[in-house]
């Protein structure tokens, strides 16, 4: 096969990544190598937002199975959903372990208050 034949083959395919037939043709050979990456990072996203959607998904089923058994009592409540959304970078990954941290500084503080509350108001009674 020539080269000629090569490049007219590939030629549907980089139109269906968003080239134009002028990029394709007369600009920079290097623009292709762009594209075929960008086409890659774009079918890798793609299939994470499948998989997070799959997982929110069975998330919810998890949630409300105790709804779907025959032998479910009268009055059976589903689980609470989610709170908030699955992290998906690092940033937020160490943002939530932050504010968890946090939050269990501060439950530890007012814990630590009502016990200093609580112990001061001994010695003021004697």
């Amino acid at each position: 096969m020539s080269f000629a034949e090569t490049f007219h083959q590939q030629f549907p395919y980089y139109l269906s990544i968003g080239m134009t037939e002028e990029q394709y043709w007369d600009k920079d050979c290097s623009l292709a190598a762009a594209f075929r990456k960008a086409d890659k990072l774009k079918q890798e996203r793609k299939n994470c937002e499948m998989w997070f959607e799959g997982a929110y998904i069975y998330q919810a089923l998890i949630r409300a199975a105790p709804l779907f058994h025959d032998w479910a009592k009268k009055g059976t409540k589903a689980h609470p959903y989610l709170s908030e959304p699955f992290t998906i970078t690092k940033e937020q990954s160490a943002y939530k372990e932050e504010q968890k941290a946090k939050q269990t500084y501060d439950e530890g503080k007012r814990f630590m208050e009502m016990f200093m509350v609580g112990f001061n108001k001994k010695f003021k009674k004697e």
